[in-house]
This record gives structure tokens, sequence and C-alpha cells, in this order.
């Protein structure tokens, strides 16, 4: 009679026992396949959450140890009360980054997007803006955010999706006295795209926009995601409709002169943050840079917040799994040395006529593996019954022990701050759970998983008995 003919027969025969170590393996199979979906929902989430949020670090001019800071004296103003003269001075550096800089950035891997800009506050001549709800200063009253850059297409604001290029074209690295205004400044002030918009460049004398007469033309125009709502406090100058976009070329003019010809600092966005260190390190290994004269500033902190629940899930779910994993194998192998030790008359019989001890062995793996089947099969219905309920019972288990701030930032809903330079941010994948489904792959990995544990539970049941000499077993059999 064959081994597996053999181990059927002993299966069918010993209903109880079978019953019994069906309903064991069935649990341990539920328990370790629900853990494996978890952590496979918990990976998953991760992923998710590192792709919505990204990660991102700023660049800028290192203003208190750079040898590159330039600080002259521009105009000294004798207070005529006091008697009192007060200078004023301007800084700049003379090192920058240049558009070839933010062209290689952009090429180190893992770099969503890198954005510069120069922020200047000027006024247009005869350009109507919409009216901020909180005063100013009457000197800046007909001023507005002027936004340099090299292109509008990869500027942060565009790319998150806080404005979108609603009429034209976007600005490019190319483009001269070329702008980009709100659709609705446009309609405020009757222009379309192809007219002109006349500023003025920085007058150091005067201290004012009262230089050299510099025309742009509206090349393209843009809707933001949303405005400020009902009781926010917003600056004239800093409404989202009142933005004007334009090249560097023309900001360079606008400040007067060659003193910022690039980009005192850079915001740099990657995909993935878990890549953060490695990212900086490349471009810090960009030639052409002089890092004398930059700092780097990471930003991680909103991702590091939002993803502790997950990571603390996951840290509880291996644990679970090994501590399943290791529980089952003992209890099976106590249950098996059991059952073995009450078979040393069939032991004794089968080495009788012949049987060598590892086919024994083998027959036990079998009628082990032939109720496994059974057992793995139906696990993977109770286990997409349950799954969901524990990975999320867990997963606020583990929400409830991170800081409050900590919950603030996983509860974060979509929200757009129109009155600064704050972005659209997206529901994070932790707000409603996470979803654990059983898939193929975890009952493949269970069953690899399940045939380890009958594998040592057999072998170690064995032990005891199979060590044991035929007349050993005959003298206990007697």
């Amino acid at each position: 009679m064959s081994i597996f003919k053999r181990a059927f027969l002993y299966v069918a025969r010993k209903r109880g026992k079978t019953i019994l170590l069906f309903a064991i393996l069935l649990i341990m199979a539920t328990f370790v396949l629900t853990g494996l979906s978890i952590w496979k929902a918990s990976e998953a989430a991760q992923l998710d959450l590192r792709q919505s949020l990204g990660g991102k670090f700023d660049v800028f001019v290192d203003w208190s140890n750079s040898p590159y800071v330039v600080k002259e004296p521009v105009k000294e103003v004798v207070d005529e009360e006091t008697g009192k003269t007060s200078s004023s001075f301007l800084m700049y550096s003379a090192v920058q980054f240049t558009p070839e800089n933010i062209a290689a950035i952009k090429g180190v891997s893992g770099v969503k997007y890198c954005g510069a800009r120069q922020d200047n506050l000027l006024p247009f001549d005869g350009l109507s803006l919409f009216p901020g709800t909180i005063s100013t200063d009457a000197k800046y009253q007909g001023y507005t955010k002027t936004l340099g850059v090299c292109s509008t297409e990869d500027d942060e604001l565009f790319t998150t999706g806080t404005l979108t290029l609603a009429e034209g074209r976007h600005i490019a690295a190319d483009d001269t006295h070329a702008a980009i205004i709100s659709q609705d400044a446009a309609e405020r002030n009757e222009l379309k795209i192809g007219d002109y918009l006349t500023a003025h460049s920085y007058s150091v004398e005067d201290q004012g926009f009262t230089g050299q007469e510099i025309k742009v033309q509206i090349i393209g125009l843009f809707t933001p995601h949303a405005v400020e709502q009902f009781g926010e406090t917003v600056a004239t100058y800093d409404k989202i409709q009142n933005r004007v976009f334009v090249d560097l070329q023309t900001s360079k003019e606008i400040d007067g002169g060659e003193i910022n010809y690039g980009f005192s600092a850079l915001h740099v966005a990657i995909d993935d943050p878990q890549d953060m260190a490695r990212v900086v390190a490349d471009v810090k290994a960009l030639p052409g840079i002089d890092w004398q004269a930059f700092t780097v500033e990471m930003d991680n902190e909103t991702y590091e917040n939002a993803a502790a629940p997950l990571a603390a899930l996951n840290e509880l779910v291996v644990t679970l799994l090994v501590v399943i994993v290791v529980v089952s194998a003992i209890i099976l192998a106590l249950i098996l040395t059991l059952w073995t030790k009450s078979r040393i008359h069939e032991i004794g019989v089968f080495l009788s006529v012949g049987i060598r001890k590892p086919a024994i062995i083998g027959q036990y793996l079998i009628e082990a593996l032939l109720i496994s089947v059974l057992a793995f099969g139906l696990s993977y219905f109770t286990s997409n019954a349950v799954a969901g309920q524990i990975g999320n019972h867990l997963l606020e288990q583990s929400i409830q022990t991170e800081p409050e701030d900590g919950n603030d930032i996983v509860a974060a809903a979509a929200a757009v701050d129109v009155g600064a330079d704050n972005l659209i941010q997206k529901p994070l994948p932790t707000e409603n759970g996470i979803q654990v489904s059983v898939g193929l792959d975890n009952l493949a990995q269970l069953c690899l998983i399940g045939l380890a544990i009958i594998f040592v539970a057999v072998s170690a049941s064995s032990i005891t008995v199979m060590r044991l000499k035929p007349r050993e077993i005959l003298s206990k059999m007697s």
C-alpha cells in the first residue's frame, strides 16, 4: 500500500482527530492570512501616503555664512526731529541659482519638480485690483505680488492644481516680457491674451518703481482652484486673483539691475519622502553649484507624522505574525507529539513489515497536509470576513497612541488657503481607514508559512518516538 493511500485512509478513519486538527489549522491559517493581508494593506497605504504627500526641501542662500553675500549702503536719511542719521542697505548674493542649475536638479532621480521664483511687490499702470479684506499701508495699495519664474508649468502653484491655466500658454524659459494673470483680473480690466501691462523698474535713488518703463504681454490666463472664504484675512497684494507671473528676464529688469540675475531660493519636491536623504545627497553632488553659498532645509515632518500610525500598525502586525506562527508551531507540535505517542503500536507494526522511519514520518506529514489543504482554502473566506474590521481597529489603536498634532495630520481633508502660498492638500489615504482584502498572493504566502509550520511540527513530534529502536518500541507496546 502506498504512503499516500495509508495517509488518506488514516485521515478518513480517525474523524475526531481529523476534525480537531482541521479546526486548529483553520484558526491558525485565518490569523496568519489576516495578518498578511493587513500587512499588505498597510504597505499599500504607506505607498499611497508617500505618493500623496511627497516630500520637499528648500535650497536657499545662506545669508549668515555665505562668503558671497554683499551688503551695500543705499541711502542715508536724517530724521528732522532728532537729527539722527539712519542708513539703508541693499543685501544680495553674488552667487545665485541659474536656470541651468534648476534644469540639472530636475534631472536628479526622484525629483518631481523644482521651482524658483523672484517675488516683487510692484504696481502696474492702470491695473484695477481686487480689494483685500485687511487694510494695507497707503504706499502698497496699488501693489500686487509679481512672481518671476523660469517656467509657470513647473511652478508649484500649477503643479499642485492650486492654479490652472485656463487660456493661452505657460511662460517658458526662453520667454521675455511675457505675463500670465488671472482670468478674473482680465475680465475686471477688460484685458485679453495679447494685450500689454505696463510697469517700471526699481529706482534705487527714489526707492520705488519709478525707473524705466517695462511692457509685458499677456500670454495666458489662470483660474484659481478656490478663493478666500468669507471672514478670511488677506491683503490686496496677496489675493490670488491679483497675482501676476512674469518671465525671469522681466523680473531682472524690474529689479533695476543685474543684482538678481538668478534665484536666491529653490523649492524642490520629490516623489517619495523615504528617498529624501538620497535625493539631497545627489543634488549636493551636482557640478556647477557652489555649496558655500547655499544651505538646504528639509521638510519631512508632515509625512513622518502622517506615516507614524501606519508604521506603528506595520510593527504591530509583524509582531503578531511572528507570535502567531511560533505559537501555532508549538501547539501543533504538542498535539502531534501526543498523537504520535498514541500510535506506537502502529509504528511498531510498520517497522516490523520493513517500512522505514522516513516513510512513516512522510505519512504523518501527508496526513497533516491533506487536512491543511481544506483548512487553508476555507481560511480565505474566514479571513476576508474579519480582516477589514481587525485592520481598521488596529489602525485606530495606533492613531490613538500618536500625538494630537499627528492625529490632525492624519485626519486632514482637502483644503486650500488662497490668501498665502499654501497649496492644495489631498485627503490622506488613512482618513477613511485602510482597505484590507485577502488576495491570492496572500494565500500563496500562507501556504508557504503553513507548510513550514507543519513540517517543523511533524518533525518535532516524531523525534521522541522515531529515535527509539524497534526493540524499545515493542517493549513499550507490551
